[in-house]
């Protein structure tokens, strides 16, 4: 569960420790709690930016064997090998049910594939909730881990992006995906 506080989420648990990652993209904010990850952020300029992205209020900073092992893969998907995020485990148990059921399904869009918001609503039982689909990956607490940048519209459009749609284009060429006029391939 979590609270808010000043604009910052509380959350309730272990204490949250937060370990902030350069890649060759940018700098990559992670929080856990526990063994489980609850926030990522997306490739910031600074390591300042990074954390303020991050948007939880944390307790430490520093060495964490979930976020040593994240840092690493993070490194390498950044640096172009396909590397495969879900082996970490993540705590989206704060999420509304709707949204939970979405993050999860979206979680197993492997890399170097994309899938529409449209499968993905079908994925947790709602076709043709496509939007309310789309409206979760808005609110995903951790993108690159749970990859939303892998969801595109219908028409193979990106489709929006809290990054931006440069980035979420990035992401996708980063994993091979070739990319026409902002279509998936």
């Amino acid at each position: 569960m979590a609270t808010e506080k000043a604009g910052r989420r509380l959350l309730a648990g272990p204490p949250a420790v937060r370990c902030l990652i350069e890649t060759s993209m940018g700098w990559v904010a992670a929080v856990a709690c526990g063994a489980s990850l609850v926030r990522t952020t997306l490739p910031q300029r600074t390591a300042e930016e990074a954390a303020s992205a991050c948007e939880v209020e944390v307790y430490s900073e520093g060495p964490h064997p979930a976020l040593m092992s994240l840092a690493d893969d993070l490194r390498r998907y950044f640096d172009g090998q396909a590397v495969d995020l879900t082996s970490h485990p993540v705590d989206v148990d704060g999420e509304p049910p709707f949204r939970r059921r979405v993050l999860l399904a979206a979680r197993r869009v492997p890399y170097g594939q994309v899938c529409t918001y449209g499968w993905l609503a079908g994925q947790v039982g709602a076709p043709g909730a496509q939007r309310a689909a789309g409206q979760a990956m808005r609110w995903n607490p951790l993108p690159l881990v749970i990859p939303c940048h892998r969801i595109v519209r219908a028409d193979g459009k990106l489709g929006g992006f809290g990054g931006g749609t440069d980035m979420k284009r990035a992401l996708l060429q980063l994993e091979g995906m070739r990319l026409a006029g902002g279509r998936g391939r």
